[in-house]
């Protein structure tokens, strides 16, 4: 009857950190999440881990130059405050669910817009090509605090 228990404990606890990892769009917001969040070392970002997360660097660790493809995977980090964004092609990149941000870098000459939530004002830090990005304000239906901002 022990061994019973026992093995079904450990399958409930398998499980229950299966059903716990998170998915990503982007293996490079994923390698970087995993460097930057993975607080127990198992190799997989739990929903735990990810709320946690507040910094993320996406341009490069040691000799490995991140291409970023997709930043949707960036809304799995509710609290994230400073974030590095990589080199990318894409025009437009919304930041608009993370409201909390202080400071985004952004290190791709190809952005154009960037999206951000109202009340959100991060120190921004930007190529040399000042005044060519357009930061647009949204309502983010993650902030607790938007109902202050209808």
């Amino acid at each position: 009857m022990k061994k019973v228990i026992v093995v079904l404990a450990l399958i409930f606890v398998s499980y229950g950190a299966f059903a716990q990892s998170l998915k990503f769009a982007d293996e490079e917001v994923l390698r970087c999440a995993l460097h930057s969040g993975d607080r127990n070392g198992d190799g997989v970002l739990s929903k735990v881990e990810a709320d946690s997360l507040t910094v993320l660097n996406l341009t490069s660790y040691r000799i490995h130059m991140f291409q970023v493809k997709t930043y949707e995977d960036l809304q799995k980090f509710p609290h994230l405050k400073k974030v590095w964004l990589g080199e990318s092609t894409l025009p437009l990149i919304d930041l608009s669910f993370n409201y909390e941000l202080e400071m985004v870098a952004v290190q791709s000459d190809e952005l154009k817009t960037l999206v951000l939530a109202v009340g959100c004002y991060p120190q921004l830090i930007t190529p040399t090509r000042e005044g060519s990005l357009v930061v647009k304000r949204v309502r983010s239906s993650a902030d607790p605090n938007s109902i202050w901002y209808l």
